[in-house]
């Protein structure tokens, strides 16, 4: 089973005894959720594996062994303390979609399991996603909004399910901090708004800014072609047919950069986001420019430095000079050095060299590049916010571009220039999220609101 990184709005509702359970139809793939949902209300291991090595096909059990896969969910399970079936959204022969909502967190996923010719569940996943709008409190004040979050908070803190922080804000007024965990378990340091956490592809948002800025000042536009900046780039399928707009919506047909990078990368830094791009430049697109959708951090990476050759500074100063000082945002760094400080937050990981781990221990730190992993805090990220869509930092209009859909995703979401872009209850939430070994952020803002 996939386990995604997407938004999820958390919040406490109905009791789960006064929801009725929806029976499960009996085709393959409802018989596999069925002895699913059992094996994870069990906890018990040996159930879950078999389960698995009978049920899976042979070619999901090349990704991944019957053992591995049943390790990760009898471990999920355990922190959710199992799950209850809310609702079958979709079921034929070969597949079925559910959502669910763990018992101990009340967190609500989105479930998926398919079948292959051979009746052999051969794909997964389980999303995070938005409760049944049925199950929201009446009262959205301010004030009940915060006892909501604090207690969502506490509650998934309890059974391991978050450790960090969590802010509300209209403009730059927060409304609730609500905190988990700690900035450094051994220490015991407390988490605060100023607390400093390595981002993750959150920070791609900086780069469509970036951009934008350059196309507000008429230096660039989003449909120029990566040849126009760099004439001598070595794939010619991407120098001549990729766009700016490509690189940042996914459409470029690129692909990844970051299992490339040297050992000197990590731990000395580098000072220009030209630096990366030996890295990827010469890999042959994976589609067509512009004919499809697959996640790209070479794409973003490549943007940034276009940024470098468009604006002639280079990218880390960028940021610091034109988003995070206009921004006010004091307590961001671009990371491209590793970055230390005081308050810099510990990332944990169960992931080693070896497998999944029932232990925690600390996670390798990231640097940063146009594509995430840069330094910032919820305070900062709320500033930032703020500036973005208020017209600080790039013109409305252009804004407004970033966060238009211009594509699809396979996961049935919506993309805009580096922007998530989320139908929530029928309001618009735009923002991105970002993931890595000891790293899960979300930023999102409401739009019309």
């Amino acid at each position: 089973m996939l386990r995604s990184v997407a938004f999820a709005i958390l919040v406490l509702g109905l009791s789960l005894a006064s929801l009725a359970q929806p029976t499960l139809p009996q085709t393959k793939p409802g018989q596999y959720l069925d002895g699913w949902l059992k094996a994870c209300s069990s906890g018990d291991l040996s159930q879950m594996t078999k389960l698995i090595s009978d049920s899976l096909s042979d070619r999901a059990l090349k990704r991944d062994s019957a053992a591995n896969r049943a390790k990760d969910d009898i471990t999920e399970c355990t922190q959710s303390g199992g799950y209850r079936l809310v609702e079958v959204q979709k079921s034929d022969e070969k597949s079925i979609e559910a959502l669910i909502v763990g018992v101990k967190t009340n967190e609500y996923d989105h479930l998926m399991y398919a079948v292959d010719d051979q009746g052999k569940i051969d794909r997964g996943f389980l999303l995070p996603t938005d409760p049944p709008e049925s199950t929201l409190p009446k009262d959205l004040s301010d004030a009940a909004l915060t006892r909501e979050i604090k207690a969502n908070v506490e509650q998934a803190a309890k059974t391991g399910a978050f450790s960090g922080i969590v802010e509300v804000a209209r403009g730059n007024r927060v409304i609730v901090t609500a905190t988990g965990g700690f900035a450094n378990t051994a220490k015991k340091t407390p988490l605060t708004g100023s607390s400093q956490f390595t981002l993750g592809s959150m920070g791609k948002m900086f780069t469509a800014t970036a951009i934008g800025q350059l196309v507000d000042q008429k230096k660039m536009s989003f449909d120029d072609t990566v040849g126009k900046f760099f004439p001598d780039y070595a794939n010619k399928t991407v120098r001549d047919k990729v766009t700016i707009g490509m690189l940042l919506s996914h459409r470029s047909g690129m692909g990844d950069f970051l299992g490339k990078r040297t050992p000197d990368m990590m731990k000395n830094g580098v000072k220009r986001a030209s630096e990366f791009m030996p890295l990827y430049e010469k890999d042959e697109p994976k589609f067509a420019p512009g004919t499809s959708w697959a996640y790209s951090n070479a794409g973003l990476a490549l943007a940034g430095a276009i940024v470098e050759k468009v604006s002639g500074e280079a990218y880390p100063d960028y940021l610091r000079k034109h988003i995070f000082a206009v921004a006010g945002m004091t307590n961001s760094d671009p990371n491209n050095v590793p970055f230390t400080a005081p308050n810099l937050v510990t990332p944990y990981t169960k992931f080693t060299d070896s497998g999944p781990s029932k232990d925690w221990s600390e996670a390798e730190h990231d640097i940063g590049s146009p594509a995430g992993g840069a330094i910032s805090t919820a305070d900062d990220l709320i500033k930032f916010a703020d500036a973005l869509r208020n017209g600080k930092l790039v013109s409305k209009a252009t804004f407004n571009e970033l966060a238009k859909v211009h594509t699809d995703t396979p996961f049935g979401d919506k993309y805009g220039y580096a922007m998530e872009i989320h139908d929530v209850y029928g309001r618009t939430l735009v923002g991105h999220g970002g993931g890595f070994p000891g790293v899960s952020t979300h930023l999102y803002m409401l739009l019309d609101s």
